[in-house]
Order: C-alpha cells, then structure tokens, then sequence
C-alpha cells in the first residue's frame, strides 16, 4: 500500500494507494478473475490451439501426398509400360500399398483409396546436339487421394482439413529412361 498527501479544497489529505483495477475500483480478493479465465482458455484451445494442430497435420498430409508420387514416379520411369498400367502391377497397386505400411503412410488417416492415372506423352521441345533423338518421352503421373482430418473439430464442419475431408492431387513428369520400354 503507498500513501500520498494531496491538497484538496478543505487542507492537506492523506491517500492511501492501492491496486486498483481498470474499472477504478478495488480488484476483488475473493477470485472472480479466476472464475473468467476457465471460459477463455475453453475458447482459445478449441478456437487456436485444434486447428493449429490440424494445419500442421494439412502440411504433413501433402508432403505424403507428394512423397508418394514420387515413389510411383521413380518406380514408372524405369519399367516397361505394360507393368505401369497393370492394375495390379507395381505403380498402381503394389507402390500405394507400402506406402500406406510405411511410416508416413500410416501417420496419415486415409481411408480412401488411391486414384493414380499414367500416362506417355512425347517432348514437348526438340532435343538439340549430337544426342538428337525423336523418341522422347515423359511418364506423367496423376495422384488423387482424400485425407480425414487428424481432428474432428464441430465449430468447422464444413472446412476442409479442419471439419471435413480434403483432397490432393499431385501431377508429377519424369523422362522414361529406355524408349524401347514404350512399346513393351
């Protein structure tokens, strides 16, 4: 408690100080910013903290996203094109199949099956130098696959990755090494 001694109209007055709160009156000692501050952190954990958590879990959802298509884009541009768009060959089946075993695969919640699309297409330039060649040709792979959020939080429903299921689709080209795997 401090004191100050203030001239007022009628003398000399003594005022004794204390903490005062931004109503100006005295702050209560019987607890009742307490009782205020339960609401709050209720508001800024469902509100701040959950969808922070399910941002970085959107983050971790492409990365895995991505990380597959590589894996099918690696795997497409070293085998024959038969093997590439069997149906239960390595690129459609067997690649998304560890993938989902692997660590990141299984770090992620999908439910849903992988939708991949392969495809051929030839240079869209002509190659210059003494390695000319007419035949060059890209494998172009199309990756689709819906992630559920890591949590389900009620006040963003509709939101995707927050509330409700989001989709990727990542589009990776890489050159087929061996052409004559084109016709194989």
């Amino acid at each position: 408690m401090m004191e100050k001694y203030v001239h007022g109209k009628r003398g000399w007055i003594l005022l004794q100080l204390d903490f005062f709160c931004a109503r100006g009156g005295r702050r209560s000692q019987q607890g009742t910013a307490l009782s205020e501050f339960a609401p709050a952190l209720f508001l800024v954990f469902i509100l701040g903290l959950l969808p922070v958590i399910d941002a970085i879990f959107i983050g971790i959802d492409y990365a895995s996203a991505r990380y597959l298509n590589e894996l099918q884009l690696r795997e497409a541009q070293k085998l024959p094109r038969s093997k590439c768009i069997d149906v239960n060959g390595a690129v459609l089946q067997g690649i998304p199949h560890q993938w989902r075993q692997s660590l990141l695969g299984g770090l992620v919640s999908s439910d849903q099956s992988v939708a991949t699309q392969v495809d051929y297409k030839p240079v869209p330039w002509q190659p210059v130098g003494s390695n000319q060649t007419v035949d060059f040709w890209f494998v172009n792979i199309s990756t689709t696959i819906s992630f559920r959020p890591f949590l389900n939080i009620l006040f963003f429903k509709g939101v995707p990755g927050l509330g409700g299921p989001i989709t990727f689709s990542v589009v990776g080209r890489r050159p087929v090494e061996n052409n004559r795997f084109l016709n194989e």
